[in-house]
């Protein structure tokens, strides 16, 4: 796993990307499976849906997004393929035993084990692309990346929706875990580490080895930008994670959808959708950007903006059909806005700053949006119940809507200062 030598053959920097994404798309089928099965997890261990909105949000947040910054800035110092291959073999691990919890508890602590292993994956992921990749084709490269996240909810609605029936919630967990396993080693086998800051731009190559957390926090609070879209990303991830984690059941629930077609019917769209605004959105980004980089900003505003009526649609629909179909929009404007973030940021910061930077942008959109939002609708459906009956998770689900309008402006903010913090990231 020593650094491959300069100049990375093109074939072999698609096939490493194409081996992250594999890794990836587990990750995120890891992490999202508790969301199908979140209905017979529920029922079967009599939880209220405070409980279970903690369970598959909090539980797993707060330590996926507090251990995400010092593992990260392991990423920026050593291997980060071994850092990889060790988290991921630790995920796996605590995803099969999240098959074998007993109660509340136990599964709480299995779900924060999973978040520990995750929080390596990303950070170090990202610093691996920027040195896979040039500066011109690294939106794409992220795009690609980034698209494991609705391949893998797809894979997750269609295990999830054929196993869970069949061999129950727990053996789903365990058989996931057990395969995990079996791709982290294909993966500390296969993958080659490439040497660090050979594809930047002399401007973006470091000036020194190693830089502390505080120093990579420093340098992107000089950043007006990242004083934007730092809040603007944690709105949308509320918003977005209440809507992964909820949307299965309230389809359960308020349109009485078995769990197979359920599952089925989330995985397919949000796999479609979710892939093509991932990909989509890093090409256009890259294009944009070479003629105004206020483009990585822009495509952001204007996708979510486009989102926001369609997602109230889903939730407003009368009928299941037109409630799925109008899911499909979301999917794809919705997931667009991750990739030229992404790449902004890659762009913003030092080659030795990247897994630290990025694990800093997580803990921000993840603690306040994946621990708050699943947990938060959770509490307000709780206290709906007893006016809107079934229907009060759609109620709840449709309350955190308007913070995307907060979102949309300060995207359209921060595009105002993109140019000058790039001048500002390249001196």
């Amino acid at each position: 796993m020593s650094p491959s030598p300069a100049g990375t053959e093109h074939r072999s920097r698609w096939w490493m990307l194409g081996l992250l994404f594999t890794v990836y798309a587990f990750n995120i089928v890891d992490r999202h499976i508790i969301n199908i099965l979140l209905e017979p997890i529920r029922l079967d261990l009599d939880l209220s849906d405070s409980q279970a909105g903690f369970l598959a949000g909090f539980a797993f947040a707060i330590f996926y997004t507090l251990m995400g910054v010092p593992i990260a800035a392991l990423a920026d110092r050593y291997s980060r393929t071994r850092l990889i291959t060790l988290c991921s073999a630790l995920w796996s691990a605590m995803t099969a035993l999240t098959g074998m919890a007993t109660g509340y508890v136990s599964m709480a602590l299995t779900r924060m084990g999973v978040g520990i292993g995750e929080a390596g994956l990303t950070p170090s992921a990202n610093s691996l692309i920027g040195d896979l990749f040039r500066p011109t084709d690294r939106g794409k490269a992220i795009g690609i990346y980034q698209s494991a996240v609705p391949v893998g909810t797809m894979l997750a609605g269609l295990i999830g929706g054929f196993l869970g029936p069949s061999l129950g919630w727990r053996m789903t967990f365990i058989l996931l875990g057990a395969a995990g396993m079996a791709l982290t080693l294909l993966f500390w086998a296969v993958f080659r580490e490439p040497a660090r800051g050979l594809l930047d731009d002399a401007s973006s190559r470091p000036e020194k080895n190693r830089y502390s957390i505080i120093e990579t926090v420093r340098h992107l609070l000089r950043q007006k930008s990242c004083q934007y879209f730092f809040p603007a990303f944690a709105l949308v991830g509320l918003v977005g994670s209440a809507v992964n984690t909820w949307t299965p059941a309230y389809f359960m629930r308020s349109h009485e959808m078995s769990l197979m077609h359920m599952a089925t019917t989330i995985g397919t769209i949000g796999g479609i959708g979710g892939a093509v605004g991932m990909v989509g959105g890093g090409i256009i980004a890259d294009r944009l950007a070479r003629r105004d980089v206020a483009a990585y900003m822009q495509i952001p505003a204007i996708a979510l903006l486009a989102a926001i009526p369609l997602f109230f649609g889903v939730y407003l629909a009368g009928n299941a059909a037109l409630s799925a179909g109008l899911l499909l929009g979301p999917m794809i404007v919705g997931t667009a806005i991750v990739v030229p973030v992404l790449a902004l940021i890659q762009r913003l910061v030092k080659n030795n700053m990247r897994a630290v930077a990025v694990a800093v942008f997580l803990l921000v959109i993840h603690l306040l949006g994946m621990g708050l939002g699943p947990l938060a609708v959770g509490m307000l459906s709780d206290a709906l119940e007893p006016v809107f009956g079934t229907d009060s998770l759609r109620y709840a689900l449709l309350s955190v809507m308007p913070l995307n309008l907060l979102a949309v402006w300060l995207f359209w903010r921060a595009r105002r200062h993109v140019a000058s913090d790039l001048g500002l990231a390249s001196m």
